[in-house]
């Protein structure tokens, strides 16, 4: 070994390098892997000098032990570190213990204790030191395994592994060089000096062995040394034979051998140093045609001195301690020579030659066939090596072959010696002591090979076909098949055999047959040449076998006693038959039941001659008092009939009728005789149970076929009662008590009946009526109880504390209690196989317990049932604690060498753990004994630490009955462990997830800080085990292991870890130790997407559970901000180039850490990304879309299955019928169930023709399970892809809705967005795409495209935020600083909308095809669909918020709006867009229409929605027009009145049903746009829609309002109150009459009458509106006003025609007209602009107001609307009453007392005190609303200009500025950019807000003034007043209404004297309040317009005209009405 370096190797030098040396070993040559060959070669060199000084240790040395002692004060360097180490005392003291006890250098001790403590979490319960011996002997085991291995890769005669050249060249090389320096020797010397004894006292004595695992382990290991070396000499040998030098060593080494075992057999050493030795003596090659070129090699013949020096060894070499090997090998010398002779190649040495037969005598003389036998073939190791077998068989054969007259002297010999013996018999003498028996022996050790290795063939060999040669049938056979020579021989060797066969070799002979006849083709050849026999009266024949039986059968009758004792019966029957003669019988009975066991056409031979009537004689037999030997072979032979199905129902029906077990009891109540009497008498006397055995056996083979239901019929109860009484009550119950001769035999019988109690259980199937008794009638007339199914009875019997189950639990209990002890006893296997059962028993218990119990319950049954997992809680009498789970649970602790129990225990844990209250009760008793604890998590952990691979079929779980392979059953456990981790995270903390994953269980869960294993005490867990598993392989090119060495689990261990990242007590910290521990999540994405091509198995699940983690841990880092976690997530998932040209594969010397901080620090410099990806990296595909390739949309179908037995419909049924979902919700069918029912099916079937097709049937029964395999496929399939596109949508909405913004931004957003939408469309377009699985991807689409509007929507609000983002900052994934620019499609500046122009069109394409293909019924694909097309739609709308308030008033002036641009981007895209969509003609506007109108809410909503954008787009009405034209738009109005009845509902408070309530706005907003042009609202009015809103009722049920509410009033939530919903409904219903004026016009005047009959049918509703009674300042309130006067404004823009005919409803309608009006202006004193309305928005609550709404500006805005509205309505009544001053309306009196106030509404009601003595408003209001006005213009344009500066300036605000427009308490952190960003915000908005206000202060200066104007014209030039002459005032009055009469808008058709006299003169008169003016009112007005309208009045409002007014308006209206008011006051009072 390498000498000790100069520094201590925390790596200890004697265990981790040979580790690792072992790993790279195997890798390169079993795993094959080509990237391990490069460092295989670099170990071969670095560990060549191991291989010399094999198993050698590095020697000690007085410097490093001095250094050692030390270290306590004087630290140690550390290889690898800069500092040094210290070490405590304890330390160095037990280093200095190991060093003595292995002869071991000091430093190589104190490395290995390092090791040992840094793998203490590996072995739990062991001290470091332990560990270290551990790991010393590992270590050493591992270097002996590596050579191993090499030596297998060896290129030779025997075996190749098909390594690449390369591979194999190195290896031969290698090797070839170890063999020259001495290999042999060395392998040999350590072989010497191995003593496991002694090993093992010296680390007793030393306190080196820990508790009996631990001694166990060291045993096993150094035994594993030992014979692994001898197996480097037997692959040696095998491959290149030894040379000379060598042979002889090892020919030294064998002589000195004296490793005999008790039993007298070989050691597994001395076998394969022995095996190596023939093959060196192995001459076969000469039989081959390449002979020549193999013999090169072999010393044999290439040294001329090898046969002589090995020659004179063997012959006088002395006396061997084991003459029996001696023998063997003189033996095969023997042999070799005579072979050599048969060869021209190996001339040259015939003077040895001669001396062939002297070696075989001198072989034969030492018993060579004897020790074979009895110490060789006897060795349990010889039958599992492939090539000892082989060997063994090729000596014997050449034997026979090469040697006929020896064998021949051999048989004559054999033939003397039965003579002799049958002399002696014959006279009653013994036979001669010394007799030889050499043929009787050779016979055996045929037999003995034959029959141990062919018990189970797993490699196929048939060996023993060597012996049979067929005898041709015809001349033609024979010529063209002739068999080989040595055939030949073999076949004539067994022949000649048998003829005149002597007495003595009988039982030889037959031993050897049954020996041959080990295969189904061997036991044809053999009833052939029993059958041929019986032709020539030989012994060997059927005909004399079955004759000789029926003979003593008849003799037997013949000498019936007449006692009942069986014990007399046999010594009676002594004298029938000789000891030989029933030896010869019961081999005879072995011979028949191998035949029939493997060949099924023989066991039918057999069964069916009549002339032998096989069954009766054996029953017969059996129902005799014959020896238990032969009795116990009788029932053998009728248990291998009984496994043909066509003969169990025979058997059965035979067996009652035999009484063999007595079912029927006689009169007298006791039993005659029978198989219980046999036990309880006979067997139990003897303490043997051959009988009881074979009887269940035969019960075995029984039971694999039903049990007929009519068994017993007639004389019994029916039914298996009997029997399963004898089983469980008679043998299983008892068996602990009885005594037992061998002990083997105990668990013997306990195993066989276990395992009929658990077959029957296991076939059992829960029905109803079991639980029922049945009746039935005997056949004397008698009523009985039938017995119940087997299955039930256990079933019963296991859900109770019965005695059944007290027993399975006890066995449980001792076989634990035996194996944790380490030591092997008799029957192990059997109590192995026993404990397994009883385990399997409870695990299908607990499968069936939940239906039997639900059966129960439903059928009212009387039996009281627990559950399994409550009674597995029960108290454990021998220990008193409730310690039987755990017993179960310790099973796990052997999964290495009890597989199967580990296997059982898992399942068993994976149900009881179901149930969530056990789940706590699981854990504090695991958790009771902390080493208990420890012991079973490290077994747990053990189970998920194998490396076994999973095979092909590995897919599927192991099945109770299945005969697998270890390594599959191993890596089902580990399945199974993982999904109960699963299924037990669904349960309450704390669970058994939690236990085995390593979670705190004394405090709360998310409390946890996971740790690596030792670190802080941490033990190691399934976590970490799982870990392993996964990250196996990552970093390299392939990418995970586990992927495809075990895909399945690697599945499971994915979604466990999704699992625990999903789970809310787990999450946390689960994912904070993925992340900063093992950096998991980044370097598995690495790796995606996963290609299939590289797998066997279907990796989508994987790739599904990876990304749904994904998902959570970038939700979860985003919520927390961890912004540098998010942003190396998303760059590696949305990067599309790699910028520094790094994969997977990192450089030497750099981790993962390092390589990832290095790209992430570089994102800065990321501003000429452009460049940066052209030269120095490469663009690829981004990863998110690499993974939508993955995901597939398309399934194959397993085609229509062709039957022609079974009817294909029924069969259909029954595969519905076994329809189940599994934990998942994945549908599949039950295959084993099917598969039951069919064949029970089969079964059922009588008659000849049917026999006769039966295998045809049975063929089609496995095509039909196969298409059920192949829909479970299918299945399958769908969900896997269903779940990976989930994964894939989770990651993508994750991505875009949760993370940072930031992250993702701008026109990168924008591509990215693109490529998903045109993928998606591109995916759903195909053709093979099925609906099932592109459903989903409708909601995805809707999320893009939401995404994608924002992304435009936000460069709409902030036009100049992208020019500053591509200059000043560039976000993680923004690739080019800017883009390129592109031509703009009008004259505006290029936006987005231009650069993705043709992007947008392909989405929208893509989106309306889908939606087309959807037509067929999926309304919710297309409701999602219709919800993207219209964000989509959106795109095209140009901003809400136009941008000209943030403009100059010069700038936005007419002139330079009209000046602008004829088209911009929107306008373009809209053009485009509206294009696209009438390419696709009537068929998608048929659908959309269809939709709109029927179908489900969400989509006629949406539907409704897209028609309103497309109609809104359309600007040639050719969507208006479809819709009319087809009806659907009529349809449309018409359900109006159908919803008023939902909608009263939904009014009166009903919460069932809003829908119908956004339904209604849906449809209301399509028909506002369609409204909004003249020809939709013809059209509409055409269609009577104004009628229809005037019939709903829903309008009159306005709910009572609190007018005390302020603010908001009511809360609008998602579920509105009563008065939200109402006012959903009105606002929507007052918009489209807004809509359908605006559009007509006010010329048009049936419109305005339709409105109004609208608003008059509602009166009351309306009345109470413009009443207003709301006391304070009510958001909604003052909404509802504005709209509600603006509509009664258009409405009224026209007076009436006062000359025509009107009729009663006329007059009526004028009436509601005049209410209207005088509600209308008596608004207007109220909705003045004044003080008080400041201090009221001031006082305003805002506890409901959000960071979004500026809820004073919302008031202030209604609030101005309405005073607009109010003011623009009498401005209209006025200026339509007549086209002269002197006949116009006069709406105020001319009294100007409130334009001198300061606040008119500070004194109370202010609606009252403005009135005049005529009930009319005073002329003060307008102008007090006019000076109002003026001065809030001036104050709000001065805020405005302030607002303006410091948004252009907003870089220079300072930080409190910036907190007061940024509206973020002091405490927030929150940058100085995100701060500007959201003070410009504030201050756009808050700009927007003002001009809006200034344009309303504008509006109502303008009406003021006209309205001012109108009426001091009038009254300072044209009124008269009323004490002026009578006369003179009626004709005034008279000629006015001779011109109005009736278009009077008060509608007032009497004279004043008239309505005086009707009583009306007191009400509020608007027409007639000029009658009350005097001339002092008149005096009054002239001298105060002087004084209020001032010239400053009027300076300041030309002021606001020029700066504000004139940039909306052409015209001078201001300066003129101006200009006449001051001519008017100028002239008329002298001012």
């Amino acid at each position: 070994m390498a000498a000790p370096g100069v520094a201590v190797n925390a790596a200890a030098r004697v265990w981790s390098p040979y580790k690792d040396f072992q790993n790279v070993v195997e890798a390169a040559i079993h795993k094959r892997q080509t990237d391990a060959i490069h460092d295989l070669e670099v170990m071969l060199k670095r560990h060549k000098n191991d291989f010399l000084t094999l198993l050698k240790n590095i020697p000690k040395n007085a410097t490093h032990r001095e250094a050692v002692k030390k270290s306590n004060t004087v630290g140690l360097p550390i290889h690898g570190e800069q500092r040094t180490q210290t070490f405590p005392d304890s330390f160095i003291e037990e280093a200095i213990i190991i060093s003595d006890l292995f002869d071991l250098n000091e430093f190589a001790a104190l490395e290995l204790l390092i090791a040992g403590e840094d793998n203490r979490p590996d072995f739990p319960g062991l001290t470091r030191g332990l560990v270290a011996v551990l790991l010393y002997y590992d270590g050493r085991r591992s270097l002996v395994n590596a050579l191993r291995t090499l030596l297998l890769a060896l290129s030779g005669r025997t075996w190749t592994l098909g390594l690449s050249p390369d591979l194999t060249y190195l290896t031969n090389t290698y090797v070839q060089k170890l063999v020259e320096e001495n290999l042999t020797n060395k392998i040999l010397d350590v072989l010497k000096g191995m003593n496991v004894t002694a090993e093992l006292d010296k680390l007793q004595n030393n306190r080196a062995l820990g508790p009996p695992k631990h001694k166990k382990q060291i045993q096993d290991m150094y035994e594993e040394i030992q014979v692994t070396c001898a197996e480097c000499l037997f692959c040696l040998s095998c491959q290149k034979p030894l040379s000379k030098e060598d042979t002889i060593q090892l020919i030294s080494y064998l002589k000195n051998d004296n490793s005999l075992q008790a039993n007298g057999s070989v050691s597994s050493v001395t076998l394969s140093l022995l095996m190596a030795l023939l093959y060196c003596f192995d001459v076969s090659v000469l039989e081959r045609e390449d002979a020549e070129e193999i013999t090169g090699s072999m010393p044999v013949f290439s040294d001329p001195s090898y046969i002589s020096d090995v020659h004179k060894e063997l012959r006088d070499g002395g006396d061997w301690k084991i003459p029996g090997l001696k023998a063997i090998v003189q033996f095969a010398w023997g042999v070799m020579l005579r072979q050599l002779s048969q060869y021209p190649l190996a001339a040259g040495a015939g003077e040895y030659y001669e001396e062939d037969e002297n070696f075989m005598d001198q072989a034969i003389d030492g018993q060579v066939f004897s020790f074979l036998h009895k110490s060789v073939v006897s060795v349990e190791k010889l039958h599992k090596e492939e090539f000892y077998v082989r060997r063994l068989h090729g000596l014997l054969t050449d034997f026979i072959y090469y040697m006929p007259l020896k064998v021949k002297e051999i048989r004559n010999r054999g033939d003397e010696a039965a003579r002799i013996i049958m002399a002696h018999l014959q006279e009653g003498q013994d036979p001669p002591a010394n007799l030889r028996r050499d043929f009787e022996h050779l016979l055996l050790l045929v037999y003995i090979i034959i029959i141990k290795l062919y018990e189970k063939d797993p490699l196929d060999l048939d060996l023993s076909l060597d012996y049979w040669c067929p005898e041709p049938t015809s001349q033609q056979d024979s010529f063209h098949h002739r068999p080989p020579q040595r055939q030949v021989a073999l076949y004539k060797f067994v022949r000649m055999a048998g003829d005149l066969l002597p007495a003595s070799l009988y039982v030889p002979y037959i031993k050897m047959l049954t020996g041959l006849a080990s295969s189904k083709q061997s036991a044809q050849h053999c009833y052939n040449l029993l059958k041929i026999n019986g032709s020539t009266s030989s012994t060997v024949s059927w005909d004399h076998i079955f004759t000789s039986l029926n003979q003593y059968y008849s003799s037997l009758r013949r000498e019936s006693p007449l006692t009942s004792d069986p014990s007399m019966s046999y010594r009676l029957h002594s004298r029938v038959i000789t000891p030989q003669e029933l030896e010869g019988l019961i081999m005879v009975l072995q011979l028949v039941r191998r035949v029939c066991e493997q060949s099924e056409n023989c066991c039918i031979a057999i069964y069916e001659n009549q002339q032998w009537s096989v069954v009766m004689l054996l029953f017969g037999l059996v129902s005799c008092s014959v020896p238990p030997q032969m009795k116990s072979e009788l029932l053998k032979v009728l248990a291998s009939l009984a496994k043909m199905p066509e003969y169990a129902a025979t058997l059965w029906q035979t067996l009652e009728a035999s009484q063999v077990l007595v079912t029927v009891q006689q009169g007298n109540g006791k039993q005659s005789g029978g198989i219980q009497i046999e036990l309880d008498e006979v067997e139990s006397r003897n303490e043997e149970y051959p009988i009881t055995c074979a009887f269940l056996h035969f019960l075995t083979m029984l039971t694999d076929t039903p049990i007929p239901a009519a068994l017993g019929a007639g004389s019994r109860a029916p039914g298996f009662d009997p029997y399963l009484h004898y089983v469980r009550d008679d043998v299983f119950l008892k068996f602990g008590a009885r005594a037992y001769k061998d002990p083997k035999e105990k668990w013997e019988v306990a195993s066989l009946s276990l395992g009929i109690l658990r077959k029957l259980l296991h076939d059992y199937e829960i029905q109803g009526d079991h639980f029922m008794d049945q009746v039935i009638e005997m056949g004397s007339g008698q009523t009985i109880v039938a017995n119940k199914p087997a299955g039930f009875t256990l079933m019963v019997n296991m859900l109770k504390d019965s005695r059944l189950y007290q027993m399975i639990l006890r066995i449980l209990d001792d076989a634990m209690t035996h194996f944790e002890s380490y030591t092997n006893t008799p029957g192990q296997k059997n109590l192995e196989k026993s404990a397994l059962l009883c385990l399997q028993i409870i695990e299908l218990t607990l499968e069936k317990e939940e239906l039997f119990i639900d059966m129960v319950r439903e059928t009212g049954s009387a039996l009281l049932v627990t559950p399994v997992e409550r009674l597995l809680l029960g108290i454990n009498p021998r220990t008193n604690q409730a310690d039987y789970i755990v017993t179960v649970a310790k099973y796990i602790m052997f999964n290495s060498t009890m597989p199967e129990h580990t296997l059982a225990a898992t399942r068993i844990l994976y149900m009881v753990g179901k149930s969530s209250t056990i789940q706590s009760d699981l854990v504090t008793l695991f958790n009771e004994n902390k080493e208990t604890s420890e012991q079973l998590l490290h077994g747990f952990v053990d189970c998920l630490d194998t490396d076994d691979m999973e095979e092909e079929s590995g897919d599927t779980l192991v099945d109770d009955d299945t005969d697998v392979s270890s390594s599959k059953v191993r890596n089902s456990t580990r399945q199974y462990l993982i999904k109960l981790m699963i299924k037990s995270l669904e349960q309450p903390a704390p669970n058994l997830a939690h236990f085995l994953l390593g979670f705190e269980l004394r405090k709360p869960v998310n409390k946890t800080n996971l740790q690596d294993q030792g670190v802080l005490t941490s033990p190691k867990t399934c976590l970490h085990s799982v870990l392993t598993i996964l990250t196996r392989g990552i970093g390299a090119g392939t990418g995970p292991q586990c992927l495809t060495e075990t895909p399945v689990l690697a599945e499971l261990g994915y979604r466990l870890i999704y699992m625990l990242a999903a789970n809310k007590d787990t999450s946390l910290p689960t994912l904070r130790y993925l992340r900063t521990s093992h950096d998991f999540l980044y370097r598995q994405l690495q790796h995606l997407p996963y290609d299939a091509k590289n797998y066997k198995h279907s990796v989508i699940n994987h790739q599904s559970w990876l990304l749904k983690t994904l998902a959570v841990e970038l939700r979860v880092t985003s919520l927390n901000r961890q912004r540098s976690h998010t942003q190396r997530l998303m760059k590696l998932i949305l990067d599309d180039y790699d910028e520094d040209q790094t994969s997977v594969l990192q450089p030497v010397g750099q981790g993962p850490e390092e390589s990832e901080y290095f790209s992430s620090s570089r994102l800065g410099d990321l501003s000429s990304s452009h460049y940066t990806r052209t030269v120095k990296g490469r663009q690829y595909r981004r990863r998110i879309m690499s993974l939508l390739d993955t995901v597939q949309f398309s399934q194959q179908y397993p085609g229509q299955i062709h039957l022609e037995f079974f009817d294909y419909r029924l069969i259909q049924q029954v595969i519905s019928s076994i329809e189940r979902k599994d934990e998942e919700g994945v549908t599949y069918y039950d295959v084993k169930s099917l598969h039951r029912i069919l064949m029970n099916e089969l079964n059922n079937l009588q008659g000849t023709t049917m026999a006769g097709q039966r295998q045809m049937i049975v063929e089609e029964i496995e095509g039909i399970l196969r298409m059920v395999i192949e829909r479970n496929k299918v299945c399958q399939s769908m969900h896997s892809k269903h779940q990976a596109f989930d994964s894939w949508r989770q990651v993508t909405e994750i991505i875009l809705t949760a993370c940072p913004e930031d992250l993702l931004q701008g026109e990168t957003r924008q591509n990215v967005l693109f490529e998903m939408l045109q993928d998606l469309l591109m995916k759903v377009a195909d053709d093979d795409a099925l609906p099932e699985l592109t459903a989903p991807v409708s909601g995805v689409i809707l999320t893009l495209m939401a995404n994608l509007r924002q992304c435009f929507m936000s460069e709409d609000q902030d036009p100049s935020e992208k020019d500053r983002r591509d200059s000043h900052y560039i976000t993680l994934l923004d690739r080019s600083q800017a883009a390129a620019k592109s031509v703009s499609w009008g004259q505006g500046s290029s936006g987005s909308r231009t650069l993705f122009a043709t992007s947008l069109q392909m989405v929208l394409k893509g989106v309306i095809e889908h939606i087309l293909r959807s037509s067929g019924g999926q309304q919710r694909v297309r409701a999602k669909l219709y919800g993207a097309l219209l964000y989509y739609l959106q795109i095209a709308n140009k901003p809400k918020i136009s941008k000209t308030h943030l403009q100059d008033e010069a700038a936005g002036s007419v002139e330079a709006r009209l000046l602008a641009g004829s088209d911009s981007e929107y306008d373009q895209l809209r053009k485009e867009n509206i294009s696209s969509i009438i390419s696709y003609g009537d068929t998608f506007m048929d659908l959309l229409c269809r939709d709109a109108c029927d179908g489900l809410d969400v989509g006629r909503m949406l539907a409704l929605s897209v028609l309103d954008c497309i109609l809104m787009m359309d600007k040639f009405n050719q969507w208006l027009t479809f819709i009319s034209s087809k009806g659907y738009l009529q349809h449309l109005v018409d359900s109006l009145s159908a919803d008023d009845d939902k909608l009263l509902s939904v009014l009166a408070g009903s919460v069932d049903n809003l829908k119908v309530l956004y339904l209604y706005e849906s449809k209301l907003s399509l028909l506002t746009r369609a409204a909004e042009t003249a020809v939709g609202a013809s059209t509409l009015l055409s269609c009577g829609v104004m009628q229809q809103l005037a019939a709903c009722s829903f309008f009159d049920m306005r709910p009572e309002i609190d007018s005390n509410q302020t603010v908001f009033g009511s809360n609008d939530a998602f579920l509105p109150d009563p008065v939200s919903r109402y006012r959903h409904l009105l606002f929507t219903s007052l918009r489209f009459c807004l809509a359908l004026l605006t559009s007509l016009g006010v010329e048009n005047r049936d419109a305005g009458i339709q409105v109004m009959q609208f608003i008059v049918s509602h009166g009351d509703i309306f009345h109470s509106i413009l009443l207003d009674r709301q006391q304070s300042l009510n958001l909604y309130a003052l909404q509802e006003l504005a709209l509600t006067t603006a509509v009664i404004l258009r409405a009224n823009c026209q007076e009436e025609d006062q000359y025509a005919e009107v009729d009663s409803a006329e007059i009526e309608f004028r009436g509601h007209r005049v209410r209207i009006q005088r509600h209308m202006v008596g608004l207007l004193p109220k909705y003045c602009v004044s003080e008080k309305l400041n201090k009221q928005l001031k006082n305003l609550d805002l506890q409901h107001e959000d960071d979004k709404r500026d809820i004073k500006a919302e008031v202030m805005q209604a609030y101005l609307e309405v005073a607009t509205n109010v003011t623009s309505y009498c401005r209209a009544l006025v200026s339509n009453s007549g086209p002269d001053v002197q006949y116009c309306r006069v709406l105020f009196w001319p009294n100007l007392e409130e334009a001198m106030s300061r606040d008119i509404h500070a004194g109370g009601d202010f609606s009252l005190s403005t009135l005049s003595p005529a009930q009319v408003p005073n002329l003060g209001i307008v102008v007090y609303q006019l000076k109002q006005c003026t001065n809030h213009f001036m104050t709000v344009y001065e805020n405005r200009k302030q607002h303006l500066s410091k948004l252009e300036g907003l870089s220079d605000l300072s930080v409190e500025d910036l907190k007061q427009f940024s509206t973020i308490t002091g405490e927030e952190k929150m940058s100085s950019q995100v701060r500007q960003m959201i003070a410009k915000k504030r201050l756009s908005q808050l700009i927007a807000y003002n001009y809006k206000e200034l344009q309303a202060y504008s509006y109502i200066i303008e009406n003021s003034l006209f309205l001012l104007w109108r009426h001091l014209e009038y009254y300072l030039i044209h009124c008269v007043p009323a004490d002026k002459g009578q006369s003179q005032f009626q004709s005034q009055a008279r000629r006015q209404l001779q011109m109005r009469r009736l278009q009077d808008a008060i509608g007032l058709p009497q004279s004043p004297i008239d309505r005086s006299a009707s009583g009306e003169s007191a009400s509020f008169d608007l027409g007639d309040s000029r009658q009350h003016v005097r001339k002092q009112d008149i005096d009054t007005l002239k001298q105060a317009a002087v004084t209020i309208l001032s010239d400053s009045l009027f300076k300041k409002i030309q002021e606001i005209n020029v700066t504000f007014c004139k940039s909306r308006s052409h015209y001078g209206f201001v300066e003129a009405v101006i200009r006449r008011i001051k001519r008017l006051l100028r002239l008329h009072t002298g001012s």
